[in-house]
């Protein structure tokens, strides 16, 4: 994968990231629209409107299941990455994203321009100012140096998407 080098190291490693994986997963399509993605979630409002220091995201898998991620950054960085392996390889395999998952779909992820933005500029203002948002709680500065430094690859990478 081309996000091999940032995937399970400090993106796509926490619980957040899982459930994540459980979002795709539970869907009845394989193919997805990141403008839905990001609604669905609540990540559309908290990049939009702010709050994604400490914002609460979730969605909803029937009318008695609604999972809580615990750090919106997570999802930002972990949706970041996903959306990024769409873009550079067409599509990517729940499996080689764990490959202990129970769900074996391939996803492909449509993106327009706007959406690809709103996510970048998510990831700068966590790469400007990392120690604004909970996750800086729960690491010692090393990690999230090393954190910040992968989110800006993917950053970079992501805008290229953009023109």
């Amino acid at each position: 994968m081309f996000i091999d080098k940032w995937w399970g190291n400090y993106i796509g490693s926490s619980d957040d990231s899982f459930l994540l994986l459980d979002y795709f997963g539970t869907r009845k399509t394989s193919d997805f629209e990141l403008c839905t993605i990001l609604e669905d979630t609540g990540l559309a409002s908290l990049l939009k409107n702010g709050g994604l220091e400490n914002g609460d995201l979730s969605f909803k898998i029937d009318e008695g299941y609604v999972p809580h991620f615990d750090i919106a950054v997570d999802v930002l960085t972990d949706l970041s990455a996903i959306v990024l392996e769409c873009l550079q390889s067409g599509k990517v395999a729940i499996k080689d994203l764990d490959s202990s998952s129970k769900y074996s779909q391939t996803i492909t992820i449509d993106c327009r321009k706007e959406d690809i933005k709103l996510l970048a500029d998510g990831l700068d203002k966590f790469i400007s100012n990392p120690a604004n948002f909970e996750l800086a709680d729960m690491m010692d500065e090393d990690s999230l140096g090393e954190l910040v430094n992968d989110c800006r690859e993917v950053y970079v990478s992501l805008i290229a998407f953009q023109h």
